[in-house]
């Protein structure tokens, strides 16, 4: 796994963590809820969407169309 950035903290020690990760030969843009184990130890949960990279482009796109952007 590479980098990983948190762009929410929510209640109870979960977070949305953002990172790029390679499964079976093919690397995945994650956007995934994180959460605190018994021992405290921060792991990924299955709550979230893995997104190609070669997608990235349509994500960035629709995030623009939908957020609008400050003056």
């Amino acid at each position: 796994m590479e980098n990983k950035v948190t762009v929410h903290e929510k209640s109870r020690g979960e977070t949305i963590t953002v990172y790029i990760d390679e499964y079976r030969g093919t690397r995945y843009l994650h956007i995934r809820e994180w959460y605190l184990d018994k021992d405290g130890e921060s792991k990924p949960s299955k709550k979230g969407v893995a997104l190609p990279l070669d997608k990235v482009d349509a994500l960035r796109a629709a995030i623009d169309e939908l957020v609008p952007k400050e003056k």
